[in-house]
């Protein structure tokens, strides 16, 4: 099949243009995925974050090959994969696969496992160049059976990477692994990937996975992309409440406007003279940039606390609303204790509608 070429930019990987599916054909179903639009960079790695059910896994099945996209179109390397009208089988799109179990072959030895998808079996400099990439290459002539958690997942990257593929695919790729194992490997990843001169989009539901490692991250809702930017642009200027709290934890509160001011379940709040043209109605606060104190005549009440290394998270009910507030493990309340909550000065918070950044 000869394959419509879109108007790629030399460095862009992939592109996903207006991409929209759904499982049910009816024109009156729900769309799984809306209006997706992304690209990925030659050598960047991509971060699919989203709660469970938000549509990052029939997104990588669209992309890897496993779905027809039912609108838009998919385009990897300046040829279009994916489309009603063109279409490439997953075997010859040339994409890399990690899946969170490993999917390797038991009965294989390492070596074995990385050259199972090369067409010739006797170049092994590609495999041996792999292999030490990856840290392997005293492993050799084990099975799978014989490794570590953190070992078959880089196995794994091996392979996926064999063929002389120049993008991959991770689902969920540390979820099986152990903490200390995990915040290796990651690490590790852009660098593997790097050295092989490869680009991949990695699909997880943790935050703090996909901002400690990812060049971008796009974020995930209910089949639509809230946001893709730079983690630290993400941290500094989220664009919807969803990411906002999904990103940074943050604390929704409810506003009601009273004259020329903004009314909180934590007392007037600062719209910084935004009120004259906006409708703001939801402010998002860190749990961090609230203090809590114990009082007798406070308006608020401790429902839960949580031990978080060297801080405490209270889970607290204020005027109907409940908030999540971090403070120092010297800082102790019991469930039950009526507190009273205020913001810290030298913080800051978001108005929406509007991601209004507001300092105190």
């Amino acid at each position: 099949m000869c394959l419509k070429k879109k108007n790629f930019v030399k460095n862009d990987a992939l592109i996903i243009d207006d991409l929209h599916h759904k499982y049910d054909k009816r024109e009156y179903s729900n769309w799984i995925l809306n209006e997706i639009n992304l690209k990925i960079k030659n050598g960047e790695l991509l971060g699919l974050l989203g709660p469970s059910g938000c549509g990052k896994t029939t997104l990588l099945r669209l992309i890897a090959g496993f779905e027809y996209p039912s609108k838009g179109s998919i385009s990897l390397n300046d040829k279009e994969i994916s489309s009603r009208k063109n279409f490439l089988n997953p075997e010859k799109r040339n994409i890399g696969m990690v899946f969170q179990d490993y999917a390797l072959f038991p009965h294989l030895t390492v070596m074995e496992n990385v050259m199972f998808g090369l067409k010739n079996k006797k170049d092994r400099s590609r495999v041996d160049y792999l292999l030490k990439v990856v840290g392997l290459d005293s492993f050799v002539g084990r099975y799978p059976h014989e490794l570590s958690g953190g070992q078959k997942q880089r196995l794994a990257i091996a392979r996926a990477l064999a063929p002389g593929t120049n993008f991959i695919l991770l689902d969920e790729p540390f979820c099986s692994l152990d903490m200390h194992v995990k915040l290796k490997l990651r690490s590790e990843l852009p660098n593997i990937l790097r050295g092989c001169n490869a680009s991949g989009l990695m699909v997880t539901h943790d935050p703090e996975e996909a901002m400690s490692i990812c060049d971008k991250v796009a974020v995930m809702n209910e089949g639509k992309i809230h946001q893709i930017d730079t983690p630290i642009n993400l941290l500094n200027n989220p664009k919807t409440i969803f990411v906002s709290s999904f990103i940074l934890g943050n604390n929704i509160i409810n506003l009601k406007k009273n004259g020329n001011t903004l009314l909180s379940c934590l007392g007037e709040i600062n719209s910084s003279g935004l009120l004259k043209n906006t409708h703001i109605k939801i402010m998002s606060i860190s749990p961090k940039f609230i203090s809590i104190k114990k009082s007798e005549s406070g308006n608020a009440n401790v429902i839960s606390k949580e031990f978080l290394g060297e801080f405490l998270i209270y889970k607290v009910s204020i005027n109907n609303n409940i908030l999540r507030v971090r403070t120092n493990i010297n800082n102790l309340l019991n469930n039950g204790d009526k507190c009273s909550l205020s913001i810290n000065k030298n913080s800051y918070y978001f108005l929406y509608p509007g991601a209004h950044k507001v300092y105190i």
